[in-house]
């Protein structure tokens, strides 16, 4: 089992590629087994390396959790951004709400190291300056107060889209006066309402079925624009007449 990186050259290519490697075997272990089964000792084995030789890299389980949590942010705007090209604010709104959801519900392992729980890996032991340190494990992601900075460049890339789609709808007048405020702060606060969606969706079916979660969407964003419907929905219903 290898114990220390060699000193060549190359250093820091092997650095990189060796974090690489900590990176993936932790994203199989979670998807496989869940976020409570990632630990240092697992993640070694996994490699073939020693957990000090993790500590070279990263100071805690947590860090790595949250390393991921980066990655799932990053795919989630992947995931978002294509709507965010879509003209009408309402629209737009409307496909990046159920593209979040749908992100959600099918990347569940990754959604929960977004959020990960304050303290779900406790105490790491870090090693250094030839000693073992302990640290307390950093706060995790979270949204925060308004004022807050996000996570990641990722996450607060995607509170721009949901931003910037809320600050369209108000100029064209198209927010009810309750739902009325600074787009950022509105764009946290729909982001709440999503997020809470999802994680209803993933306790059981007995909450929210997935066929049941786009009206529940729906009526959410009804909420913030008195219950009208984008242009393309109205049309239909228009077209499908009184029930």
């Amino acid at each position: 089992m290898n114990t220390a990186e060699p000193k060549d050259p190359d250093a820091t290519a092997f650095r990189v590629a060796l974090r690489a490697r900590i990176l993936d075997a932790a994203r199989r272990i979670v998807t496989r087994d869940g976020l409570h089964a990632l630990s240092m000792r697992k993640l070694a084995e996994a490699i073939g390396y020693s957990p000090a030789s993790l500590y070279l890299h990263f100071d805690s389980r947590d860090e790595i959790a949250r390393a991921l949590g980066r990655e799932s942010f990053a795919q989630l705007l992947a995931h978002l951004e294509p709507c965010a090209q879509i003209r009408d604010p309402w629209e737009r709104l409307h496909a990046l709400a159920h593209a979040y959801v749908a992100f959600g519900r099918a990347h569940q392992e990754a959604y929960r190291l977004m959020y990960m729980e304050p303290g779900e890996g406790g105490r790491s032991r870090a090693h250094g300056a030839g000693r073992a340190q302990t640290r307390e494990a950093s706060e995790p992601p979270a949204l925060g107060e308004p004022g807050d900075a996000l996570p990641c460049e990722e996450a607060a890339r995607v509170a721009d889209l949901f931003a910037d789609a809320l600050e369209a709808l108000a100029n064209a007048g198209h927010l009810r006066s309750g739902a009325q405020g600074e787009p950022a702060l509105l764009a946290r606060a729909l982001w709440a309402m999503l997020h809470g969606v999802v994680m209803f969706s993933l306790i059981g079916p007995g909450f929210a079925r997935e066929a049941s979660l786009a009206p529940i969407v729906d009526a959410g964003l009804g909420g913030w624009l008195g219950g009208s419907l984008p242009p393309a929905r109205a049309a239909e219903k228009a077209q499908e007449g009184p029930s």
